[in-house]
């Protein structure tokens, strides 16, 4: 509970960092490309003081009714968003391992079933919510053949709600990223069966003080596909239909 803790005000108090002096990476002559990537050498001991600048500037405040599908082009520069995750590091108890296991949620799969009928159940699954699949990469076979060694298994499954992610993308293109919903069947050292997705709820930002708020509409629809994620996971744990 305390290591939580602090992991928990760690993250506000990075929060209210950037918040209370974001430098904007869009200069009076147009967006920037080049300040997206702090570079291998910057860091906090040698550009704290020297960067002190890139906290001069508040953020500016969002444009109301942007137009659907529209890039926001004010970013965080990249040395002012190393700046704050150090800072925020400094107070985080969380080995790397622990930090990405925290952002992914994962389920061990049953004993008795194979890797393809786990797949076979996440399919049956995908289709009774009417999450499309768009998606099926099997690294470990490109792995396999760059190396000429064997590879645990590891395949990579995409589904989507596509109305959602067409609503999503319109309200915040960069979510692009993260769509479409991708889940990974992987074997590990032991040769037990996972499955693993990235770990996001929509419901994390109902606390938050910012106006700009998506429509009660769209927080439901992300809410369901969440949801049915889960399921589909559940599903092809247990091996069911």
């Amino acid at each position: 509970m305390k290591a939580a803790h602090r992991v928990v005000t760690a993250l506000a108090a990075a929060a209210m960092l950037l918040l209370s002096g974001a430098a904007l990476a869009q200069d009076e002559g147009g967006y920037d490309n080049s300040r997206t990537y702090a570079g291998p050498n910057v860091g906090l001991p040698a550009s704290w003081g020297a960067k002190l600048t890139e906290w001069s500037a508040i953020a500016a405040p969002l444009v109301p009714d942007v137009p659907p599908n529209t890039v926001t082009e004010e970013v965080l520069t990249a040395n002012a968003k190393l700046i704050a995750m150090q800072a925020m590091m400094m107070s985080n108890p969380l080995s790397l391992r622990q930090m990405i296991t925290m952002m992914v949620a994962k389920k061990k799969v049953v004993e008795d079933l194979t890797f393809d009928e786990v797949l076979e159940s996440m399919d049956l699954r995908a289709n009774l919510l009417n999450m499309k699949k768009v998606g099926h990469n099997t690294p470990s076979k490109v792995i396999e053949a760059t190396t000429g060694e064997p590879s645990p298994r590891l395949e990579m499954i995409s589904y989507c709600d596509i109305p959602t992610m067409r609503t999503i993308l319109d309200y915040v293109p960069e979510f692009s990223v993260f769509v479409p919903c991708r889940i990974t069947v992987m074997e590990d050292a032991n040769g037990d069966i996972w499955i693993m997705t990235l770990d996001w709820d929509i419901r994390w930002m109902d606390t938050s003080p910012n106006p700009n708020k998506i429509t009660p509409e769209l927080r439901e629809a992300a809410i369901y596909v969440r949801e049915s994620i889960e399921s589909i996971m559940e599903a092809g744990a247990n091996g069911d239909l």
